[in-house]
């Protein structure tokens, strides 16, 4: 299959379960990390983007109307794999029902994490950025190239929270 276009558009939807957890997945495709089920919109309206990627992603349905949650800053700049270099962003949280079957196009894994979990996941991704900005020190641009390399191929195989879910969480106060 084709990948589309970036249209700029993105949706997220947090979904707890009854012990307050909230289920993260961890995405097999760039950008790399765990996050909430989220995507582009591709045309559609954030409420309607909302359900198909929560469905698509999960397998679960959602359960009356989602709750909008307004970041602080809704624009995000971060390179996805269709092109786009920033995304407008909607954020739900939702009831939901059903039984969990994640994607397996998308998915590597599927849990529920605790805050404490979901603030170690935050507190790997905060030792990436370190590491990133560290790497641009290196004497040499092809260092910096070869550095930056080495930690996302780590990154990849042992990941915090996707980047822009870091900064989402924290504007949201969640960690």
């Amino acid at each position: 299959m084709r990948e589309m276009v970036c249209d700029n558009t993105s949706v997220g939807v947090i979904a707890r379960d009854s012990e307050g957890r909230i289920l993260l997945i961890e995405r097999k495709k760039f950008p790399f990390g765990w996050a909430p089920p989220s995507g582009h919109c591709d045309g559609k309206f954030y409420p309607v983007a909302c359900f198909n990627e929560f469905e698509e992603g999960t397998g679960l349905k959602v359960v009356g109307a989602p709750k909008p949650l307004i970041p602080k800053n809704p624009r995000k700049y971060f390179k996805c794999r269709r092109g786009g270099q920033y995304h407008d962003w909607q954020i739900f949280e939702v009831n939901w029902q059903g039984e969990l079957r994640p994607s397996r196009d998308e998915t590597l894994g599927v849990r529920w994490y605790s805050i404490d979990e979901v603030r170690s996941l935050a507190l790997k991704t905060q030792e990436y950025f370190r590491r990133m900005k560290l790497s641009i020190q290196a004497e040499e641009e092809s260092w910096t190239r070869g550095i930056q390399e080495s930690i996302e191929k780590e990154w990849q195989t042992d990941s915090g929270l996707e980047p822009v879910w870091y900064e989402f969480f924290k504007e949201l106060k969640i960690i």
